[in-house]
C-alpha cells in the first residue's frame, strides 16, 4: 500500500473510530440509566418487549395484510419492507452509528478487519445497508451474494452475531450480579430479571462447507482480536485449522491440461478450501476469548452443515432424536442458502421444523429467569433470520414464508438481473429454443405430476425414432423427478444412459463414451451431477430441459457444450441445433433469470403455448 492510501485510510479510520467514541458514551449513558429501555436499542426492544400471545399474533395477521413498501438502498439496491418500514424509517434516512447500538469493542475492530481484506474505507456501502437491517433484528432476504462481495458479507454477519452475543452476555452478567447484591435481603427478595432461554444457544449460522464455516469464524475471530497486538484469546485454534482449514487450490480429477481453463472460474471459488458437507461447531463466547469445539448446551453459537445437524437431531424412532439445542435460537443465518438445493433441501426444511420446540428436559435451567415469550413456545415470532444467497428460488422464498415468523417483518432484496435480455444471451451457439409451457395446475405438487404427463406424453415421443433427434442429452434439475423418467425410460425400453451425482467415475466415463460414439442416442443427466463436476458432455446435437436450471447460466453453459468437436461431423452440420425447455408459472424467477423480466412476463402471460427464440 502506498504512503497516500496509508494516510488516507489512517484519517478515515480515525474519523470512523471519533463517530463511534461519541456515540458509544451516549448508549453508555443510557445503559447506566435505564439499560433496558426498549424505545432506545433494537436489541432491547426485539428481545425485551412482551406480548400477549394474542396481541402479537394479532400485530402479525394484521402486518400480512398490509402492502409491503419499497426501500431504495445505496449498495443492495431495491428491496421490499413487509412490516418492517417502521422499525428501519430512522437508520435508512440517516445512518448513524448510533441508532444501531453496536458494542464500541467491535467498532474500533472493523476498520482494521476491513482494511486487511482489502476494503476501502472503514466500512463499505454494502455492510452499511445490511447492519442496517441487521441491526434492527428484521428478517433479511438478499439474493445478490457473490463470491466477490462474500468478504464484505461475512464482516457485517460477524459483527452483528458477535454484537449480539456479547450485549446478552452483558446483560445476564449483570442481572447476576445485582442478585448477587440482594441475596438474603428481604425486601428485595422479589427482585426477578428474565434474559435467559430454556437452552443457551442464541445464534446458528447453517453453511454448506466447511470452507465456509472456516471464513465465518476466521471473521469472527478477527472481529473479535483485531487490536490484540496479536493475542488471541482462542481455545482450540489449532485443531479449528486442521479440521476446516483450506486443504489447498482444488482442481477436479476428470480435469486437466487445456480443460481446466474451459471451466468458469465461479467453479472453482465454489469448490475451493475443504468441501467436507457434514460438520457441526460449538463456539461460546466472552468479552476476550473464544472457545471452539464447545458442548451445545454449552455454546453461544452453533456453526454446522444441513447435514451435520440433520444427522445429529435425528428423527422419531432414530436411536439419536435430539433437538433441545434448537429451542432458544434466537438468530439463524443462512449462508450460501442456493448450495443447500444442490445438497439436500429436505435437511434444511428438518432443522428448520425442529426451531423453538419446548426442550424434552429442563437441562438445569433456572426457569425464574427464563423469557416468559420462550415458556409461551412464542419463541419463533423473536428469531431473526438471514438468508443470504446468490440466486433468487421460489424454494428460498417458500422457506422464509413457512418458517420464519419474526413479528418485526422482513427486508427481501430484489433479485438480480444480470441484462435485460437474460443469461441466454450468452449462447454461442446457432441453435432453436423452443419454450413450451405445460397446462396450468392447481398447486405444486400436482405440477410434478402435469410435467412428467406432458413430457412423456407430448415432447419425448418425436425423439424415439427420428435419426435427427438422436445425440440428445436431457436436463433433469430435481433428482426426484429423475428417478421418476428413468425408470419410465427403463420400462419403455428406451436406449440412454444416465449419470447422476452418485455415479462413481467409471460409470461416468463409460456412460460419456457411449454418448459420444453414438452408441447411446440419449443421455439423461442431473443438476446436481453439472454442479458438483461441470463435464464438458461432447456429441450433444440437442438439448431437453425437463424443467429451467435452478442457476439461469447453467443454461449457456450447456448449449455452448455444441461447440465440441463430435464424431460424424458432416450429419451435425447438417442437423440444426435445437434446445427444448418445458415450464410452468412456478418457473417465474428462473425464466425471469434466462430471458429477462419483461420477456418472462410476456411469455408467461401468452395464450401461445409453444414460443421459439432463435439465437446467433
Amino acid at each position: 500500500m502506498k504512503n497516500g492510501e496509508q494516510d488516507t485510510m489512517y484519517n478515515l479510520s480515525v474519523q470512523f473510530l471519533q463517530e463511534c467514541n461519541s456515540n458509544e458514551s451516549e448508549s453508555a449513558l443510557s445503559d447506566s440509566n435505564d439499560y433496558l429501555n426498549a424505545a432506545v436499542d433494537p436489541f432491547r426492544e426485539q428481545f425485551y418487549t412482551e406480548f400477549d400471545e394474542g396481541v402479537l399474533e394479532e400485530k402479525i395477521e394484521r402486518a400480512q395484510h398490509n402492502a409491503p413498501i419499497n426501500i431504495q438502498f445505496e449498495s443492495i439496491g431495491s428491496a421490499w419492507a413487509f412490516n418492517a418500514a417502521e422499525r428501519l424509517h430512522r437508520t435508512v434516512q440517516s445512518f448513524q452509528w448510533e441508532h444501531l447500538h453496536i458494542r464500541e469493542s467491535l467498532l474500533k475492530n472493523l476498520p482494521k478487519v476491513n482494511e486487511r481484506l482489502g476494503m476501502q474505507g472503514p466500512v463499505t456501502p454494502l455492510q452499511k445497508d445490511l447492519l442496517t437491517v441487521m441491526g434492527n433484528y428484521v428478517d433479511l432476504y438478499y439474493p445478490k451474494r457473490t463470491h466477490e462481495n462474500s468478504g464484505e458479507i461475512y464482516v457485517a454477519v460477524a459483527l452483528h452475531v458477535l454484537n449480539h452475543v456479547l450485549k446478552t452476555r452483558s446483560i445476564i452478567v449483570r442481572h447476576r450480579g445485582r442478585r448477587k447484591a440482594v441475596a438474603g435481603k428481604r425486601d428485595e427478595c422479589e427482585l426477578e430479571f428474565r434474559d435467559l432461554g430454556l437452552t443457551r444457544p442464541k445464534v446458528l449460522i447453517l453453511a454448506p462447507f466447511r470452507h465456509a464455516a472456516y471464513c465465518i469464524v476466521s471473521t469472527m475471530i478477527e472481529m473479535l482480536f483485531a487490536n490484540s497486538n496479536g493475542q488471541s484469546f482462542v481455545t482450540n485454534k489449532r485443531r479449528f485449522h486442521k479440521h476446516y482449514g483450506p486443504p489447498g487450490n482444488f482442481t477436479p480429477k476428470h480435469v486437466q491440461g487445456k480443460a481446466r481453463h474451459q471451466l468458469p472460474l465461479e467453479f472453482y471459488l465454489q469448490f475451493q478450501g475443504n468441501r467436507d458437507d457434514c460438520f457441526r461447531l460449538g463456539l461460546s463466547i466472552a468479552k476476550k476469548s473464544l472457545k471452539l469445539f464447545v458442548d451445545f448446551y454449552n455454546s453461544d453459537v452453533i456453526v454446522a452443515s444441513p447435514l451435520g445437524l440433520r444427522s445429529m437431531i435425528g428423527v422419531k424412532g432414530e436411536a439419536h432424536h435430539e433437538y433441545d439445542f434448537l429451542s432458544s435460537i434466537e438468530m439463524v443465518v443462512l449462508d450460501q442458502a442456493d448450495v443447500f438445493l444442490m445438497q439436500n433441501w429436505k435437511h434444511v426444511i428438518h432443522v428448520m421444523q425442529h426451531l423453538h420446540r419446548l426442550p424434552n428436559t429442563d437441562h438445569g435451567v433456572d426457569y425464574s429467569s427464563v423469557r416468559m415469550w420462550c415458556l409461551n413456545g412464542m419463541a419463533s415470532r423473536y428469531c431473526q433470520t438471514v438468508l443470504l444467497s446468490s440466486i433468487g428460488s421460489s424454494e428460498l422464498r417458500a422457506l422464509l414464508g413457512h418458517h420464519c415468523h419474526n413479528y418485526s417483518g422482513l427486508v427481501s432484496v430484489v433479485e438480480p438481473q444480470q441484462t435485460p435480455e437474460g443469461c441466454i444471451g450468452s449462447v454461442l451457439v446457432s441453435m432453436k429454443h423452443i419454450f413450451h409451457k405445460i397446462p396450468d395446475c392447481e398447486t405444486l405438487v400436482d405440477e410434478a405430476d402435469v410435467r412428467f404427463k406432458f413430457f412423456t406424453e407430448r415432447i419425448l415421443p418425436a425423439y424415439k425414432h427420428s435419426e435427427t433427434m438422436k445425440r440428445t442429452l436431457i436436463y433433469v434439475p430435481s433428482f426426484f423427478d429423475f428417478v421418476r423418467l428413468r425408470n419410465y425410460l427403463k420400462k419403455e425400453q428406451w436406449s440412454f444412459v444416465q449419470t447422476n451425482e452418485y455415479t462413481s467415475e467409471k460409470k461416468v466415463s463409460r456412460a460419456r463414451c457411449l454418448f459420444y460414439h453414438g452408441d447411446k442416442p440419449i443421455l439423461v443427466l442431473t443438476e446436481r451431477f453439472h454442479f458438483f463436476h461441470r463435464y464438458v458432455i461432447r456429441g450433444i446435437r440437442h438439448l431437453l430441459f425437463y424443467q429451467l436450471p435452478t442457476y439461469s447460466n447453467f443454461y449457456p453453459e450447456l448449449c455452448n457444450m455444441l461447440l465440441q468437436p463430435s464424431l460424424n461431423k458432416q450429419n451435425h452440420q447438417q442437423t440444426i441445433s435445437t434446445s427444448t425447455v418445458l415450464y410452468s408459472p412456478y418457473d417465474d424467477l428462473r425464466l425471469s433469470g434466462l430471458v429477462g423480466r419483461s420477456r418472462a412476463d410476456s411469455m408467461m402471460s401468452s395464450a401461445t403455448n409453444c414460443i421459439l427464440l432463435t439465437g446467433r
